[in-house]
């Protein structure tokens, strides 16, 4: 149900990822089901085989104390022999009872010979010094009138559980064995050291065992051990039995299969009494981790076959959708995604063709209106400057007369050259100049034009007209005040990446609220006829035609009189001052040079 409502969100509706979670779920369930029905064949043969091993145990200690009890016995007979007793000397028989008991260290604790109520002989020597009295007469007692063999049961001497066997050689002479108990369960016994083995006596008292107490927390363990193995000694089955202790549980096995009816358990823990299964387990969990593994690059590669494809196309068509027309899916492939990434294409080539056939004619007619704006030339201005001009030949000031044709002249070729729009300011300003000339001509002294300008602003691009048709708005504005109408143009870096120019003047100023009445479009100002029918919204469009859309004209409110102009321009060497839409770069980019080499000479204007 989690999985499902997973599926449902809608971050995870891609056809991949429900592709992918529906291999690696079937590859996954598929291995599980192969290997659990692997490991229920293999169950029950793997788990007989582990109890065999762990009742081998058992069976070596119920062998090697038949074996080893017999050994005792027949030594005892060939030691109890009085033919031999009586032909050896007394170092004869402490070398033969030295001799044995180098040969059996490990089993004997001591051989000595009980002549009368004391010990004659003894191996190791000292060894008869230390038997205590009790222990000495009840041999003798249990001996007396018998002559078969004596065992007796088991005792603690040294820190360790012993056992002694006697045998009578005569009535005067009784050879005895102390026989060490722990090496009946010692590593020549029970060779598995992962297995645990405990020898008691029929009435529960532990004989031997080869459990390793090398800690306190191991001698805990065995205290709890035997204190529930105790109860387990009167049981009579050979099954399997459980002990718990506070850390481990542990499965048992019993026998008591031997003529001292002592008791036998083999012990292991729960966790590593069926290494078998335990092997098995761990393959299955590999097998399982291989399975997600490879379930896992399966599904990532057939998801990722159908995903790619279907990202792409889809990726592609949100582009598209987002107006990027130049949007295409590019797959080499041959099957079905490859048709629909080729109709796709062809559709996007389709609309791409009607959008640049669609963007070209918007150029071509946003040129010729632009060119159109550019080209038309007022014949009142005309008319009046040339009738200037006659009055000036009339009145005998030729000298004059050629100064103004020659502006008219320039400013007229330079309105109309339809060999670009872009120019730089050092232009602009030298045919504003030009302007200058004719302006005063006409009005006289109703204004004064200054130009201060840095240096390194003289190359910057500018459409053609900009600032003569500021000054003209300024010119126009100011007229009828009756006082000198003070216009400055200048210019400075911003700082910002940018070139900034500014047309202030003294004139009347316009209100705040009526600002934004300069981007009307109107094409003229008033009464005034001037040199084009550029409006000041067309000077601001035309900037941001050409450079972008953070250039232009603002108006600061800050100009305490009069109007103040701000005219926003890309920097010389900016990437915007080359992004020319049209004609003219070429033009631009040589006017830049010349403008480079002007300012390598410290061109300032400044006229008045």
């Amino acid at each position: 149900m989690w999985l499902l409502r997973r599926l449902r969100n809608p971050r995870y509706t891609g056809i991949s990822t429900k592709l992918f979670v529906l291999v690696f779920l079937s590859v996954v369930g598929l291995f599980f089901v192969i290997g659990l029905f692997g490991y229920q064949r293999l169950f029950n043969p793997i788990k007989q085989n582990n109890e065999a091993v762990l009742q081998d145990s058992v069976v070596q200690v119920e062998n090697y104390l038949k074996t080893f009890m017999n050994n005792i016995q027949g030594l005892l007979l060939l030691l109890s022999n009085p033919v031999i007793n009586d032909s050896l000397g007394k170092e004869d028989i402490d070398r033969l009872l030295e001799t044995m008991m180098t040969q059996h260290r490990e089993e004997f604790e001591a051989i000595f010979l009980i002549e009368g109520d004391a010990i004659s002989s003894s191996s190791p020597f000292s060894y008869q010094f230390f038997v205590p009295e009790k222990q000495l007469a009840d041999i003798v007692r249990q001996m007396s009138g018998d002559s078969g063999v004596w065992w007796s049961p088991p005792y603690q001497s040294g820190g360790r559980q012993s056992l002694s066997v006697a045998k009578r050689i005569d009535t005067k002479r009784i050879i005895v064995f102390d026989l060490n108990l722990s090496s009946l369960t010692g590593p020549s016994v029970v060779q598995n050291k992962e297995k645990a083995v405990f020898l008691f006596t029929g009435h529960g008292q532990p004989i031997a065992f080869n459990m390793p107490l090398n800690s306190l927390a191991a001698i805990r363990e065995y205290e709890s051990i035997v204190s529930q193995l105790q109860s387990l000694t009167a049981a009579s089955h050979t099954s399997y039995d459980r002990v718990h202790t506070e850390t481990s549980a542990y499965k048992v096995l019993r026998s008591d299969q031997n003529r001292w009816n002592w008791v036998v358990f083999s012990i292991v823990k729960e966790s590593e009494a069926y290494p078998l299964l335990a092997l098995l387990e761990q393959q299955m969990v590999v097998v399982l981790l291989v399975a997600v593994i490879l379930a896992a690059f399966l599904s990532m590669w057939i998801a990722r076959y159908i995903q790619v494809p279907v990202g792409a196309i889809t990726q592609q068509m949100k582009a598209g959708a987002r107006g990027a027309l130049d949007a295409r899916v590019s797959l080499k492939r041959n099957d079905e995604f490859a048709y629909i990434a080729d109709a796709f294409n062809r559709m996007m080539d389709s609309i791409q063709t009607l959008f640049d056939d669609l963007r070209v004619v918007e150029e071509k007619k946003r040129q010729l209106e632009l060119k159109a704006l550019q080209s038309q030339i007022h014949p009142h201005f005309l008319h009046n400057t040339l009738s200037a001009i006659y009055c000036l030949d009339q009145a005998g000031r030729a000298a004059e007369m050629a100064g103004m044709l020659r502006a008219l002249t320039g400013l007229l070729q330079y309105s109309t050259d339809k060999k670009g729009d872009i120019v730089t300011v050092e232009e602009e300003l030298r045919q504003l100049e030009q302007y200058d000339v004719l302006m005063k001509l006409r009005y006289g002294d109703v204004f004064r034009l200054d130009l201060v300008v840095r240096d390194e602003s003289l190359i910057a691009p500018i459409p053609k007209l900009t600032l003569i048709t500021l000054v003209e708005n300024s010119i126009f504005y100011g007229l009828g005040t009756g006082e000198t109408n003070h216009i400055i143009v200048a210019g400075m870096a911003s700082g910002e990446g940018a070139t900034m120019l500014e047309v202030s003047d003294t004139g009347p100023g316009i209100e705040p609220s009526k600002l934004k009445c300069l981007f009307s479009g109107v094409p003229s100002l008033g009464r005034h006829k001037g040199l084009n029918n550029l409006g000041l919204r067309n000077i601001h469009e035309r900037i941001r035609l050409h450079f972008g859309e953070s250039y232009g004209l603002s108006f600061p409110e800050e100009a305490e009189e009069g109007l103040l102009v701000c005219v926003r321009l890309p920097e010389p060497d900016g990437p915007e001052a080359f992004r020319i839409k049209g004609e003219g770069g070429e033009k631009h980019a040589e006017a830049v040079a010349g403008g480079r080499r002007a300012v390598g000479k410290g061109a300032l204007f400044a006229a008045g």
